[in-house]
């Protein structure tokens, strides 16, 4: 466990050094990605739920370049969880050591899908390691982390530990994306045009 711990650890410390080696990341390309399905009006209309659609996990070899994965909450309309951050769509690093990088938010419920860099992370934010992520993380790393919205904000607490490792909140038209002691602001990217 203490080794699974400092190899993510360090993976996330040196992620800004590989970021900046890297090309910036291609956003996806259709604009399924960027339009999520509109929400049902109540708990009682909602035709499909998070809990009706199958978790998903990083395929085996991941995914790269402008081959983005389909979006896996498609079609699912259940409201946000009471105090859930909306943070859905496609958000790219505007300012911050990981300037670049490019991320698909996906939420229903208290779900909450992110896929970038060639991961998926598909996870419910309701505290527990068994529902959070439960996958690989930077660099093939194995992560176990809970999820929990907390003040406005998607928090991630790897293992047992306390203590946020990473942290999603709006601030206005902006997110904000704190990841291990990389503080990042992202803006949302622009559905591309037909």
């Amino acid at each position: 466990m203490i080794a699974t711990v400092a190899r993510a650890l360090g993976s996330m410390l040196i992620a800004p050094i590989r970021r900046r080696r890297a090309p910036a990341d291609t956003p996806p390309a259709g604009r399924e990605h960027y339009e999520p399905t509109p929400f049902a009006a109540s708990p009682e209309e909602v035709r499909v739920a998070a809990v009706d659609i199958p978790v998903v996990t990083t395929p085996a070899e991941g995914w790269r370049g402008d081959d983005w994965p389909a979006p896996v909450l498609a079609g699912c309309d259940e409201p946000l969880a009471e105090g859930a951050p909306d943070l859905r769509g496609v958000w790219r690093v505007d300012r911050g050591p990981l300037k670049g990088h490019v991320e698909r938010i996906e939420q229903a419920g208290d779900r909450v899908v992110i896929t970038a860099a060639g991961i998926i992370h598909d996870m419910y934010a309701d505290g527990t390691l068994e529902r959070g992520v439960n996958d690989v993380g930077e660099g093939g790393v194995h992560v176990s982390v809970a999820a929990r919205f907390e003040d406005r904000r998607l928090n991630l607490y790897p293992g047992d530990r306390r203590v946020v490792a990473v942290t999603r909140y709006r601030d206005g038209d902006e997110m904000i994306w704190r990841w291990g002691p990389w503080r990042n602001r992202l803006r949302r990217v622009d559905p591309p045009t037909d």
